[in-house]
């Protein structure tokens, strides 16, 4: 009995090690492989977005709207709009790359501007942040994407300004990153 297992036992080995050699010698042919080269795409800002100059009155929160055609809107109880001063404009974006590619802009869903220095920092956010790319209807800046007709695009950016009750007088300013990618 013992002479017939070990006969059993030798022939499946061998049946195994006839299969995996046979399953390692067929070739698989016509495998692919490829690449698609682009364009680097490159952003410039070529206006950065500032709302001018803006009257508060203290004690009182506001906000200013500033749309992508650079028209400002105050809510009529805490904040005047001044003309002069410090000029508005809306912040705007040149694109280069592949031709009819499409792409996504990424922007933070606020824009922190401060003034002061050390302990004494005060910040406002902007938030609300609205896209205009190439001359397209405004929309949110959320999920917002455009299209490099003949290797160019660009697009405007407005949004929201708050301004808080104890907001103090001062210059404020700030940096935010925008991304763009081909989809």
């Amino acid at each position: 009995m013992m002479k017939k297992s070990i006969t059993l036992f030798a022939a499946i080995i061998m049946i195994a090690g006839l299969t995996t050699t046979v399953m390692a010698d067929v070739p698989l042919t016509g495998n692919t492989a490829g690449a698609t080269l682009v364009k680097v795409l490159t952003i410039t800002n070529s206006t950065p977005m500032n709302f001018g100059a803006i009257g508060i009155t203290a004690g009182t929160a506001g906000t200013v709207v500033m749309t992508t055609a650079g028209l400002r809107t105050a809510d009529a109880s805490a904040t005047r709009i001044i003309n002069t001063g410090t000029p508005k404009t809306v912040a705007q974006f040149n694109l280069t790359g592949t031709t009819d590619a499409i792409y996504t802009i990424t922007l933070p869903t606020t824009i922190a501007v401060t003034t002061g220095t050390g302990s004494g920092i005060l910040t406002m956010n902007i938030d609300a942040l609205m896209v205009k790319v190439d001359g397209a209807a405004e929309a949110t800046a959320v999920g917002a994407t455009g299209t490099l007709a003949l290797g160019a695009s660009s697009f405007l950016l407005g949004g929201t300004l708050n301004i808080a009750a104890t907001q103090q007088i001062g210059v404020y300013a700030g940096t935010y990153d925008v991304t763009v990618d081909y989809q």
